[in-house]
């Protein structure tokens, strides 16, 4: 039996490869389903927000890259809250140089404040965002304090529910805040009360 972070996965994720296709050109985007916060907020096995205070990469056990990032959570839409937390991703880069690229995983820059929708943690102690780099939402602010969240797709391409190609629409652009925020809660309120029942 497939355990639940791992169907989300494979819902959210259609193909990602983390290597050359043959002829050894790389592979430049992944195709994933195209959703909205809604689907990510019931989807995922952690929504946060975040500020990045640190992020390192190197080697697991198994000599495979990835990138732990220290996080400051704001606040905690679905899962356990915690004020500090590491969240671990497949790939980055290590200090000596060499590096492991997932076309469409997001990076995370230390400073950065972002919104996250994230997998349950694998065998291994990693988390992936849902959808890739629809699961990261950057907090801007204005100078006048008005605050917007920036959804970056640019390595990515969309299918629908049914393998068919969709329009990505913008590659990068901006949402509300606040009535993002509120359909997150909205979304994350409703899945609390059904697993309630």
């Amino acid at each position: 039996m497939m355990r639940r972070p791992q169907r989300a996965l494979i819902g959210a994720l259609v193909v990602a490869f983390a290597c050359a296709i043959p002829g050894g050109k790389p592979l430049e985007a992944s195709t994933v389903l195209k959703l909205g916060v809604e689907e990510m907020a019931t989807r995922c096995e952690l929504a946060l927000e975040a500020s990045v205070t640190s992020k390192s990469a190197s080697l697991d056990g198994r000599g495979r890259i990835g990138t732990d990032y220290a996080l400051t959570v704001e606040r905690t839409f679905f899962g356990a809250h915690t004020v500090q937390r590491t969240v671990r991703v497949p790939g980055g880069v290590l200090p000596d140089g060499r590096g492991l690229v997932l076309p469409g995983m997001p990076t995370l820059a230390v400073g950065e404040s972002a919104l996250l929708f994230l997998s349950g943690q694998n065998d291994h102690g990693e988390r992936l965002p849902i959808g890739l780099a629809q699961g990261r939402l950057s907090v801007k602010t204005a100078p006048d304090g008005t605050k917007s969240l920036v959804r970056d797709v640019l390595d990515l391409d969309f299918v629908d529910a049914q393998g068919n190609r969709v329009p990505a629409g913008p590659q990068v652009s901006s949402l509300p805040y606040a009535a993002t925020v509120a359909r997150i809660e909205k979304a994350c309120a409703g899945r609390s009360r059904d697993s309630a029942k």
